[in-house]
């Protein structure tokens, strides 16, 4: 490519001077001299075919690095992002940006330096032939020339920093908008928009940010064009006082005819050179920009990693959490001096209202966040190990969980139970028939290879079947801790009794925690936690949280209420219409 682009850079000053000698060939011929006007017509010919054999030759090569650069860049950023084990870097709102950024520009910030940097070689390689055609008017010509062509240069370059540095101030406006396009458009939040009549407040929405967005661009916009015309006036003005000065040169005999055309051609070489000089300079900053936040992402540090020599899993798996507190960045604690013993094979339910820190706790366990003060542990008593010690990979190979927030896949079915794991017939079998999945299965067309999701053309499921597919995945992984956070909260009543007895059945000899609202759910458990607010309360089986009758046991009598027709404290009457 770049020996392509040094001959393509050559071709202005080959044409310059092709066109001095034709001049002076024709005029020769004209007053009767002679000139060799055939070598002439097959040097032009020749000129325009290496033009038009170098440009294809390029633009082939330039495709195949497009090719390369862009699975290049965008598999380092997949592999930055398996290198960030926690979640504290992904959850802030800072990184989405950076994300949005580096992931618009990987498609083809790589190539575009590429060319910039090659269409630069070209317009130096282009200057300097074109200057040295200048060289026959005098030496001082091209000197003059490139002089006056260094404001623009330096103006273009300024002006491109400025309009990047605002790209980057606005890009989370830019993914606002895009955002509101999205809901706008996408079929996942087509109920509610049609329901509740959105489009004409996501219309207005839109139409406001982008207006606002376009008012400030415009004015960057705005200020690169009033910026560079002051240095175009000089640029043009140095280029027309040279050509006055051939003109008045051939006038007085000093210069041919040939001699004027090709001042005319070098001076605008030159100028268009230099032109593509100070665009390239600053195509170049900006995209040199995009580099610099790319390697400073791939380079960034995160502060939930596995040590530099792990400690080995202890062979029991007990949870330990020790006066664990913590807080999501500069806000208040989610979690405060939180203790507790989880003996290995034990079932667990961890209750509480909404916002007591039940999920924040199984993220730290997760260590998708280390705890702000406290420890967690691994292991028997007496043996345990801090969970930041271990090899993070190691440690989750040996969970499987059930989010509520669960993701869903586009995928196939097969491959959203088995995410990429080996495929053992018979287990798929067991887990699809523990996770209510194989009720499903008959009903779609290619049951297990039936792509999901709406996005590429696939069978969109309901949230309970989803549900059960997330289910299935969790209990196809061999994991001797299991977390099931709020798993049925999508199920019917039927289907999330046949689940959890299914969970009953596969919870024996694994450690589990479940999340739960409902409180029905929870008899499977040999053990409740209550949090509220943070805070560890009660912990209990079933029958001695009732008798305490602490929080637990208000819970339990207020959904029992909804079932029986009763609320705690408060008699109702014995039937309907009576006093």
């Amino acid at each position: 490519m770049a020996l392509m682009v040094v001959l393509q850079g050559l071709l202005p000053a080959a044409t310059v001077f092709l066109s001095k000698w034709t001049v002076d060939g024709i005029t020769a011929v004209a007053g009767g001299g002679e000139a060799n006007l055939t070598l002439l017509a097959v040097a032009w010919a020749g000129t325009a075919l290496v033009g038009q054999l170098t440009a294809v030759g390029r633009a082939v090569l330039q495709g195949y690095a497009t090719d390369h650069f862009t699975v290049q860049t965008v598999t380092q950023l997949m592999r930055k992002m398996q290198a960030l084990p926690g979640l504290d870097v992904v959850e802030d709102p800072r990184f989405h940006d950076d994300v949005e950024t580096l992931q618009t520009g990987a498609r083809f910030r790589p190539l575009n330096l590429t060319a910039t940097l090659l269409g630069l070689l070209q317009a130096v390689v282009g200057v300097v032939g074109v200057a040295g055609a200048l060289l026959t008017v005098g030496w001082w010509v091209p000197l003059i020339v490139v002089i006056g062509m260094i404001p623009l240069a330096r103006t273009q370059i300024r002006l491109r920093e400025m309009g990047w540095s605002l790209a980057i101030q606005r890009t989370q406006e830019a993914r606002e908008l895009a955002y509101d396009q999205r809901v706008a458009l996408r079929h996942e939040y087509a109920k509610e928009v049609r329901l509740y009549d959105l489009m004409p407040y996501l219309t207005g929405r839109y139409v406001d940010g982008a207006l606002a967005y376009q008012r400030v661009m415009r004015g960057m916009r705005n200020k690169q064009v009033l910026g560079l015309l002051p240095a175009q006036v000089l640029a043009l003005a140095v280029t027309a006082g040279l050509f006055a000065y051939a003109v008045a040169q051939a006038g007085a005999g000093r210069l041919t005819a040939g001699t004027v055309v090709l001042v005319i051609g070098a001076l605008s070489g030159v100028r268009d050179s230099l032109g593509s000089v100070t665009e390239y300079l600053g195509m170049g900053t900006e995209h040199l920009r995009w580099f610099q936040k790319y390697y400073a992402f791939l380079d960034a540090k995160p502060s939930v990693a596995s040590p530099p020599q792990p400690r080995p899993l202890p062979t029991r798996l007990d949870l330990r959490l020790e006066d664990v507190s913590f807080g999501y960045r500069d806000l208040p604690p989610v979690l405060e001096h939180v203790s507790l013993h989880v003996p290995e094979g034990q079932v667990v339910a961890i209750v509480g209202e909404n916002g007591a820190g039940k999920t924040t706790l199984v993220k730290l366990l997760l260590r998708f966040y280390d705890p702000t003060s406290g420890r967690v542990l691994l292991g028997a008593p007496g043996e345990e190990v801090d969970l930041r010690d271990v090899d993070l990979t190691a440690w989750r190979s040996q969970v499987a969980a059930v989010f509520q927030d669960f993701a869903r896949f586009e995928w196939t079915v097969r491959d959203n139970v088995l995410l990429g794991r080996p495929e053992d017939g018979e287990k798929l079998s067991q887990t699809a028939d523990a996770s209510g999945l194989s009720g499903i299965l008959p009903r779609l067309p290619d049951g297990l290879n039936t792509r999901i999701g709406q996005a590429f053309g696939g069978v969109d499921l309901s949230g309970g079947q989803w549900q059960k597919l997330a289910t299935a995945r969790a209990l196809y992984r061999d994991a001797r801790v299991l977390i099931l956070d709020e798993p049925t909260a999508a199920l019917d009543p039927r289907s999330e009794s046949e689940v959890f007895a299914a969970f009953a059945a596969l919870a024996r000899g694994r450690t589990t925690l479940l999340i739960t609202h409902r409180l029905g759910s929870v008899l499977m458990a040999d053990r409740i936690l209550v949090m509220k607010a943070g805070r560890l309360i009660e912990d209990g089986t079933h029958a001695e949280l009732l008798a305490q009758g602490g929080e637990y046991a208000e819970l339990w009598r207020l959904q029992a209420g909804q079932y029986t027709g009763e609320e705690a404290g408060r008699p109702q009457p014995d039937a309907v219409g009576a006093d």
